[in-house]
């Protein structure tokens, strides 16, 4: 949920207000009732991009920015049903709860469980390695 709040009281409690943007609460920033700015986590930033792009099926690298590119790429690669939920995870460096967090928070849909027999292996593959390194 959006939490609203004044410029003034970005300006005494920045370090708290940025907290909780990162910890995925966007924040809007208003000024005598009128809406000036949002926070976004970076990565929800990003991501919401990356679907935009999708939306209007813009995949080429002039509408994408370099910094983005990798991401839209497995967005676009999950939401086109190439790769699982756990494979795009690994793919953006978090774990698959991560993702799922910030996808269900997103409004990004959830396919959760794999439809081929190549999902599952990839599934269980990501598992072990996440298992491995202590995840």
């Amino acid at each position: 949920m959006t939490q609203t709040i004044s410029r003034t009281d970005l300006a005494r409690n920045t370090r708290e207000i940025v907290d909780r943007v990162r910890r995925g609460q966007p924040v809007l920033v208003q000024s005598y009732g009128e809406d000036q700015v949002v926070l976004l986590d970076a990565l929800d930033y990003r991501i919401l991009k990356a679907l935009v792009h999708y939306a209007v099926g813009e995949v080429s690298a002039e509408a994408i920015e370099p910094a983005d590119d990798e991401l839209a790429h497995v967005i676009h690669a999950y939401l086109d049903r190439h790769i699982s939920l756990a494979k795009a995870a690994e793919q953006m460096g978090l774990s698959r709860f991560e993702l799922m967090e910030r996808f269900e928070r997103l409004g990004v849909p959830l396919r959760i469980g794999p439809a081929s027999l190549d999902e599952a292996l990839d599934e269980i593959k990501t598992a072990r390695q996440g298992k491995a390194s202590g995840e």
